[in-house]
Order: structure tokens, then sequence, then C-alpha cells
């Protein structure tokens, strides 16, 4: 496997794990509690990273069925516990390893199309395979940082979720 596919799972792993930290730290109703109305919740952010890796990866890139309802990702409200979240979220990124083995550097290059039904809130595009990865591992980061802080502010304690002290 291209070192750049290596890094990318990489960094995708290391998000992953701060993500289970999280999820392990908190009691089910705060993983679906919601700061304010209008914002999302750790629960509704795991479901939209799992939705947005497989749309861009497994069915973008991967060319698998398309089956994500992204706005049910913001509308469920406890709908799954923490472990059926970290599960979801592990099958996704098996499922991404699987096809970022298949690539080789002559892919980087090949243009993807991702497509959203018309009504989706978002608009389809067309990237390379190496613009989508980067693109997906920088939205997979911001919101496992969402994730660690609304853990750090809603857990009991006041116990580090990292090693950082910020």
């Amino acid at each position: 496997m291209h070192l750049f596919y290596k890094q990318t799972l990489s960094l995708l792993d290391t998000e992953l794990n701060r993500i289970q930290k999280a999820l392990e730290r908190l009691p089910e109703e705060l993983v679906w509690k919601k700061v304010r109305g209008s914002t999302n919740s750790i629960g509704n952010l795991c479901l939209h990273l799992a939705g947005n890796e497989y749309q861009n990866v497994v069915s973008g890139i991967g060319q698998k069925p398309f089956i994500r309802e992204r706005s049910a990702e913001f509308l469920a409200e406890g709908s799954f516990c923490s472990t059926e979240l970290l599960e979801k979220l592990t099958q996704v990124r098996e499922q991404t390893r699987e096809q970022l083995q298949r690539l080789s550097a002559d892919d980087f290059q090949r243009v993807v199309h991702i497509i959203y039904p018309p009504g989706a809130g978002i608009e389809s595009y067309t990237k390379t395979i190496m613009e989508i990865l980067y693109h997906t591992t920088s939205h997979y980061s911001y919101h496992t940082g969402q994730i660690v802080y609304m853990t750090r502010i809603l857990q009991e304690g006041d116990e580090r979720l990292l090693k950082w002290n910020h």
C-alpha cells in the first residue's frame, strides 16, 4: 500500500481511537445530549462521520452502493447506544481499509463523482481521490475535536481525554 494511503488510515484510526475513548467516558444519555437545540450531539456526529466516510471512500472511491441518509444522521436522538455507534464507525473503517488497499499511486489523480440526492442540503462534487481522502481525513478530525471537547465538558470529572492540557 502506498505511504499516502497508509498515513490516511493511520490518521483516521487515531481519530477513531479518540472517539472510542470519548464514548467510553460518558453515560448513554450524555452521548445524545445537545447543548442547545440547534447543535449536534456526540451521537449525531458519530453517525455523520460514519455516513461521510462511507459515502466518500466506500461508495465514491470504491463504487459500492450509495446507502446514506444524511439528514437522518442529524435527526437521530438516542437511536443507538455507544457500542453500536462505535461498531458503525469501525465497520465503515474496515471497508475504507479494504478500498485503500486496492489503490495505487496511479489512482491519486483519478476523478471521482460524489453524488448527493436532491434535497440533501449539500451539493454533489467531483474531486480526485487524493482530494477526497484529504477532505475526508480533515473532516473526520474536525468532528473528532468537537466530540473530544464535548466529552470534556459533559463528563462527570475533570479528567483529560487526551494527553494534552488543552
